[in-house]
């Protein structure tokens, strides 16, 4: 079929299957140089509500320009910890920490991170105060970093040239201010050229729960788990219930999760909420160096908890919580902040930041 019966189709609210989507994007996204078809395209998936099978041909699509990243993960379990983003919500840099915390060079993490969206500050935001420039990350710094401390904080949109037609399309959207959602919003922080075994990844809708978890079994994944919030925090929350949902060894998962079932105490949301950019620095420094105790600490160590469950490195959630936390106030997770920054950013401006943050 032609593209234009390929977009019609969809926009007859038919669904493609996972190869006619695959062929559709792929051919788009190496051609529209000026973003019009892309945007019918967007506006077609997202007035019909893209299935399961359609995400997968978005994969396939990105994979065949991108195709696998020159990594050498002979022996390791990768895993990508990420979010949908958009939720409205105000709240620090829960992701970038939980993988920090999480990350090993046997189960290294790559977190994907951008400029902010919604929020006060994105991940890429918070690293590039702390002497991190994502988009000028190689994979040669990746290499390193998984090896010395099993996290890498890189994206596709920033390394893969081939993808630039996308890139230019997200440009001209904001510039425009068309305020259209496009399947790219959740793509982004989706698609990844690494072969993932664990994922943890937030929503902000919970009726994608379906959805993405066909997705992730459809890529293969091991384990997966989907989180929302009933603040709408698309991260486990300390202020009300989490809804969890994915599959763990073969079992798989719907439930509820309270902060005291992970050990953990109910915090108001408005405890959880950073201040401003400045701020929100200070928050990521203090929890990584394991001087902040209170709720903002335990928010994370939640998520990090999940993320060591999810993995298989703790038996339940509580045992992953309290994990997390010993991190935290071990130093370690401030160690690999620090080794981080020496093989993928610049440690003056590291040392600047906890001067300025943390008076040292």
């Amino acid at each position: 079929m032609t593209l234009e019966i390929l977009i019609r189709k969809m926009m007859a609210r038919q669904d493609l299957t996972r190869a006619e989507s695959a062929d559709l994007l792929e051919s788009l996204l190496r051609t529209d140089t000026e973003g019009w078809k892309l945007l019918a395209f967007s506006v077609a998936a997202q007035t019909k509500g893209e299935t399961a099978q359609e995400l997968l041909g978005m994969f396939d699509a990105l994979h065949r320009l991108t195709g696998d990243y020159p990594l050498d993960l002979a022996g390791r379990r990768p895993m990508e910890v990420a979010s949908s983003g958009g939720s409205g919500v105000r709240k620090i840099n829960v992701s970038t920490l939980t993988a920090l915390i999480a990350g090993e060079p046997e189960v290294p993490i790559f977190k994907q991170s951008f400029w902010k969206l919604t929020g006060i500050a994105g991940s890429a935001d918070v690293l590039q105060s702390v002497g991190l420039f994502v988009p000028g990350v190689t994979f040669a710094q990746i290499q390193r970093a998984i090896d010395a401390v099993g996290v890498a904080f890189y994206s596709p949109i920033f390394i893969s040239p081939e993808l630039g037609n996308l890139v230019n399309f997200g440009r001209v959207l904001g510039e425009k201010q068309i305020g259209v959602n496009t399947p790219f919003n959740l793509m982004a922080p989706i698609y990844t050229p690494i072969p993932i075994v664990y994922r943890l990844f937030g929503v902000n809708n919970a009726a994608q729960f379906a959805t993405l978890t066909r997705l992730f079994r459809g890529l293969g994944y091991r384990n997966a788990l989907l989180v929302q919030g009933s603040d709408r925090l698309d991260e486990a929350t300390l202020s009300g219930l989490s809804h969890l949902h994915g599959f763990r060894g073969g079992e798989e998962l719907d439930f509820q999760l309270t902060p005291e079932a992970a050990g953990l105490r109910t915090a108001p949301a408005e405890a959880l909420d950073p201040v401003d950019v400045r701020a929100n620095t200070r928050d990521f420094l203090r929890i990584a160096h394991g001087l902040e105790t209170g709720p903002k600490r335990d928010l994370v160590a939640l998520n990090g908890g999940l993320a060591l469950w999810i993995s298989e490195r703790a038996s339940s959630i509580e045992e992953g919580v309290r994990m997390a936390i010993q991190r935290l106030e071990s130093g370690e997770v401030r160690d690999k902040l620090r080794k981080l920054i020496e093989v993928m950013g610049d440690p003056e401006v590291l040392r600047r930041a906890e001067g300025e943050h943390l008076g040292g």
